[in-house]
């Protein structure tokens, strides 16, 4: 979650910048073209900060949390609900 949020900033600031740099003035008047530009950019690039974040957790952040098929031998299986 932390590394979506912190992800999302990057890209949000990115895209401002990139529209600041190619034309885009800010402005009141153009406060709403910003608003719109980026959340049409968080929502192109969802699918992606979904998806890399969670490699960046998982193999960056806690690099010793591996699967234990020792573990999950022992656990007991869960039924279909009846």
């Amino acid at each position: 979650m932390f590394v979506s949020y912190a992800m999302n900033v990057a890209q949000m600031i990115s895209i401002s910048v990139a529209a600041y740099v190619l034309g885009l003035p800010l402005t009141y008047e153009n406060l709403w073209y910003y608003v719109i530009i980026l959340m049409v950019g968080v929502l192109l690039f969802s699918p992606f900060n979904y998806r890399y974040s969670r490699i960046i957790l998982l193999y960056w952040l806690s690099p010793g949390l591996n699967y234990d098929p020792e573990k999950a031998k022992n656990q007991p299986q869960k039924q279909d609900g009846v």
